[in-house]
């Protein structure tokens, strides 16, 4: 048998079962059957990405509603090294390219989170079944699954009624093989290396699968086994601005950056997976299935920064620059003032750094059970139960040294990055060890569980083979899913500071292992200059400090690496769902054009349940004079909501010709809150504020007491689509499409900011009712709404002479519109806003590829880029608190907390400000040759233009934003040897 026949029978075969993604690509009718293709001529065989590409486009042209497919060519290898990069390439899906959407201060350079159309209500499924990673969410974490196990990924912009309910963006469906798909015995392998540029360090990996079906005497039995191996490192660079506060100079109101950030964060990843299936056959109308598939993720990272921070930072007007919005642009001297003179403070500037270690791990386990029995010619009986474990882990550590800065540092914003420079006088201090103190430790764990039982029973009969309804379908579905989550919180920690009962330690007290000089050379690839070298904790001394008790070396008698009661939160799902579906036909239906489609409704019933516990943290903070120690309290909570809804689907398809598919869908879906959004626990910290003249390291001033916490009783996201979609599929290999949709989103959930009055706990027990900003989830009372337009092509030049004719293309184009609600945010004037638009959509996104498919060559180059879009409104570093004086300020005036936040002198001011994603674009290419028709080589290469990842802050007056990060990560290439027989 041809490695071509291999590839349709392995890549177009539809999911077996119908509960699951099954029943949305039915056999194509009679009357419907494809002309459009015409003949090859000879006996051209269209192998590799190209027939990869036709069988995508075909499982589009004959689905019940709208999708698109990426199938794996004929050596079983997805185009792309992650699901995500995949993913990136499909019309109306978008990638996060940070480690999660609400992160906007680590980049990850294959991506992390997916939208849909603007929305990240995306649901995973494996083989049409519900699939997960235990980190608190609903979804899989695409970036956690190998892609050498998956034999296609399908992308489900509409729905049907027997589609599991989830997903208000669309289902993302990844296939893996199964033995039935070959007709023999099958080896397919590939070993490659991976080299990225800034990191300077090689990885390999390797796959195989290999597969056999046998006749017995118990009936025909298939096996198929696939493993594989994944490694991939990676380095990042990063600068960053602080927010820019407003300052009064001189009677006027400036916005002044309040000091920089920057480092490096390397980061090692391996990923394994292993996937089994069994099939047997004991009868020509019954087939079992047994399916074992494990996806394990470890990483690794370490990251350094230097960070010079404070929120009394003032400039000299004369010698500065700013923008339009009085936003400082350059100054040769940026100094600390003093609240009460407004002239300089004197002294060193508040200054850090930190070495950090993190390690995480990520399992997910699915055996499923299959049964599929049909009893005459028009019944099918398919039955189905499924376990899922998944775990995940992360333990990170963080050690904290106080940095010697001078008084005062240049700072210029106008060029394509930021340069800050000190004066030449202060550079030796940076080469004393006696100049850096060991000031504080934080330390983080997670250790989640979660695991899912389902089962589903369908049943489908062919009602007639000339009537409009021509099939019946219905089934019911139970599934139990619960999570286990312990998070121990960021736990800082002073060292010696005096105040807390041990010395300060200086590194020149320290073993000389602990610490080293780091000049972060080649940063940004020497395009940005970096003030000077400085001393910071070796990462060795980070990583051994869960370990080896260092913290108590330097004065940190708190012993960390424990999980306390207090951690544990517990929260669980059951569901059942039952569904009936029609599919209709009608050759003459519609003035003579040829109809087909389906109409359904899907009824769930759920309940969600969290259990865990408010804590109050335990902090030390100077109020009213006096040094307070906040004592840890907890108090059990829990809470749950059930619902009942009924979900709506038709799909009508139109033919006026058969290359032609003119489309129209209803359908309303739902989407679960994840478990960290409903969670029962949450905890109250105290913010603080330094105090004017204060050492570094000691107690802030009390600034106010923020909360922030789950909401067990959060109601569903419900999303009621209109689609429509016009496609063209004049030849083989070809397809033209155009897309609108709209969708209206029900009870959409806000992640923002309030104050409220809640029960403190005091030293010695005493409590007060005080008034505390809490940070909530919440549904809001009025809708969203998401709408747009696509369109695509794919499409070969065969008619081009010679060579050219290998020519291809593959564009796509999404524009998205949004009316949001409000994700709250506060802006630089204390002001509460919601003038944002829905997060993670941007508005622009389009990719264009071009192909070369001919003979033994097989190449592309492919282009992605997505305009700005909303990160967070509440991101660590752009939210918290600031004074604003208004004129120089006594010692013993007071300038308030939220309770009291203005007087004639001062003003206290909370902020939450919104932070985006610039636009970014990356360039991918990437060349196969086949040396054989069983071996084939390929090099791929990966940021190829070296794109700077920009972040950008609003808020501020006129809706000016201001850059918050640039990241700069690896070029990376990659070189892979594949075989089939």
């Amino acid at each position: 048998m041809s490695v071509a026949a291999l590839t349709v029978l392995s890549c177009g075969a539809a999911p077996a079962f119908a509960q699951e993604s099954t029943g949305t690509v039915p056999q194509t009718p009679p009357m419907l059957e494809d002309t459009s293709g015409g003949d090859r001529g000879g006996d051209i065989v269209i192998t590799g990405r190209r027939a990869a590409i036709e069988s995508a486009i075909k499982r589009k042209q004959n689905s019940d509603t709208i999708i698109d497919s990426i199938l794996a060519d004929d050596a079983g290898k997805l185009p792309d090294n992650s699901i995500t990069e995949v993913l990136q390439r499909v019309s109306g899906v978008a990638i996060v390219r940070f480690d999660a959407l609400g992160d906007p201060d680590h980049f990850s350079a294959q991506g992390s989170g997916l939208q849909v159309r603007g929305l990240s209500g995306v649901a995973g499924r494996l083989n049409g079944r519900e699939i997960f990673s235990a980190n608190g969410g609903r979804g899989l974490t695409f970036g956690d699954v190998t892609p050498e196990l998956m034999a296609a990924v399908d992308v489900y912009k509409s729905s049907t009624a027997d589609l599991i309910e989830g997903g208000t963006g669309g289902q993302i469906d990844l296939r893996t093989k199964m033995p039935f798909d070959y007709r023999e015995f099958t080896v397919r392998g590939a070993v490659n290396a991976s080299y990225g540029d800034l990191r300077d360090k090689t990885k390999y990996g390797g796959s195989i699968l290999v597969t056999d079906r046998f006749d017995t005497p118990i009936g025909e039995v298939g096996v198929l086994v696939d493993v594989a191996r994944n490694n991939f490192a990676q380095k990042s660079d990063f600068l960053r601005t602080e927010p820019y506060y407003k300052t009064r100079i001189n009677g006027s109101d400036y916005f002044i950056p309040g000091g920089f950030t920057y480092g490096d964060q390397n980061y090692d990843r391996r990923r394994e997976g292993l996937y089994a299936a069994v099939q047997w056959a004991p009868a020509e109308n019954l087939t079992f299935g047994q399916t074992f598939f494990q996806s394990k993720y470890s990483e690794t990272s370490f990251g350094h920064g230097v960070f010079v921070t404070s929120k009394t930072l003032t400039v000299d007007p004369a010698t500065s620059k700013f923008d339009d919005n009085n936003g400082l642009l350059s100054t040769p001297n940026t100094y600390v003032y003093g609240p009460s003179t407004f002239l300089p403070a004197g002294g060193s500037i508040t200054a850090g750094g930190n070495t950090g270690f993190s390690a995480g791990t990520s399992k997910t386990t699915d055996l499923s059970t299959t049964m599929e029995w049909k009893p005459d010619d028009r019944a099918t009986i398919r039955a189905a139960f499924q376990y899922v474990k998944s775990t995940s882990t992360r333990r990170a550590y963080d050690l904290f040294p106080a940095i010697p800065y001078p008084s005062a540092f240049g700072i210029d914003l106008t060029g394509d990055f930021s340069q800050v420079t000190l004066p030449a006088s202060a550079l030796p201090g940076f080469d004393n060890p006696a100049n850096y103190r060991w000031n504080a430790s934080q330390d983080h764990l997670e250790d989640n569980e979660g695991t899912l039982y389902a089962g589903n029973v369908d049943f489908e009969y062919q009602m007639s083979d000339e009537g409009f309804f021509r099939t019946f379908k219905a089934g019911v579905r139970y599934a139990d899913r619960s999570e286990r989550d312990n998070n121990s919180g960021y736990n800082w920690q002073a060292f010696g500071q005096g105040w807390n009962g041990s010395n300060p330690v200086t590194f020149a007290n320290s073993p000389a292992e602990d610490y080293a000089k780091f000049a972060f050379d080649d940063f940004f690839r020497g395009k940005a200059t970096l003030p000077t070298p400085v001393l910071l904790p070796t990462d060795a001394a980070a990583q051994r400090f869960d370990v080896a008790g260092d913290h108590r070396r330097y004065g940190n008698p708190i012993q960390p690496d424990r999980f306390l009661p207090l951690d544990l939160t517990q929260s669980a799902s059951t569901s059942m769902s039952t569904y009936a579906l029609l599919r209709f036909q009608d050759q003459d239906a519609f003035f003579g054009i040829p109809m087909q489609g389906n109409v359904g409704a899907r009824l769930v019933s759920n309940k969600n349940l969290s259990k865990g516990f408010f804590q109050q943290n335990s902090s030390t903070f100077v109020r009213n004079g006096v040094l307070v120690t906040l004592p840890t309290v907890g108090t059990p909570r829990q809470g749950s909501r059930s619902y009942a809804r009924v979900l709506p689907s038709i799909n009508v398809q139109l033919l006026p010709d058969p290359s032609v598919r003119v489309r129209f869908a209803y359908n309303v879906t739902l989407d679960n809150p994840s478990f960290q959004a409903l969670r029962a626990s949450g905890s109250l910290s105290v913010r603080t504020a330094s105090l004017e003249g204060a050492a570094s390291g000691s107690p802030g001033q009390f600034g106010g007491f923020t909360t922030d916490s789950g909401n067990p009783r959060l109601k569903p996201l419900i999303s009621k689509n209109l689609d429509f979609s016009a496609e063209w599929y004049p030849k083989s290999g070809t397809e033209l499409h155009m897309s609108a949709f709209h969708k209206t989103l029900q009870n959409p959930l806000i992640y923002g900011a309030g104050n409220q009055i809640l029960r403190v706990t005091l030293p010695g027990g005493v409590t007060s009712d005080e008034l505390v900003q809490s940070t909530n989830v919440f549904n809001a009372t009025k809708n969203a709404r998401v709408q747009g337009i696509e369109a695509g092509v794919k499409t070969f030049f065969d008619m081009l002479p010679g060579v050219l004719s290998g020519l291809g293309i593959e564009a796509n184009y999404t524009f998205i519109d949004s009316k949001n609600p409000g994700d709250s945010f506060i802006d630089i004037n204390g002001v509460q806003r919601t003038d944002v638009p829905y997060a993670g959509l941007s508005r622009h996104n389009f990719n264009i590829t071009g192909l070369y498919e001919r003979g033994k060559l097989s190449a592309r180059v492919a282009y992605s880029w997505r305009s700005r879009y909303l990160m967070t409104t509440n991101s660590n570093g752009t939210n918290g608190d600031y004074i604003y004086y208004k004129q120089p300020t006594p010692s013993t005036v007071g300038c308030g907390t939220i309770t009291s936040t203005t007087n004639a002198f001062c003003q206290f001011v909370d902020i939450s400000l919104p932070v985006y994603s610039e636009p970014y674009g990356s360039l991918d290419a990437g060349i196969t040759y086949r040396i054989t028709k069983n071996i084939a080589v390929s090099v791929q290469g990966s940021n190829l233009t070296n794109e700077v990842a920009k972040t950008s802050m609003g808020g501020y007056n006129g809706n000016t934003r201001y850059i918050r990060s640039w990241f700069v990560s690896d070029r990376r290439f990659d070189g892979t040897l594949t075989f089939s027989f």
